[in-house]
């Protein structure tokens, strides 16, 4: 399988898990309500996915505007949209 397509995939399960993880600091799930802390959450998920997926990958993605398209935008937007759909309805 191409390195793009593991390292995206990769991003976008983590930006789902991250989604519902803040969407439970938001709610109130875990006993105290916080939207920032909820932001940071999913900030703290990227870095460590990305330092795994950098372990995967190697030396096969290079540059930042590599990493920006395959793995930081896909994750953002990913956790935007799931994020918003499981404040509004769970």
């Amino acid at each position: 399988m191409d390195t793009t397509i593991k390292v995206t995939s990769i991003h976008i399960i983590a930006a789902l898990f991250s989604a519902l993880i803040s969407t439970g600091l938001t709610l109130g799930w875990f006993g105290f309500k916080n939207e920032i802390f909820a932001g940071f959450v999913a900030l703290i998920i990227l870095y460590f996915v990305g330092q795994f997926c950098q372990k995967i990958a190697g030396d096969e993605i290079t540059g930042f505007s590599q990493w920006l398209w395959d793995g930081i935008a896909p994750f953002f937007f990913t956790w935007v949209i799931a994020y918003t759909i499981f404040a509004m309805y769970l």
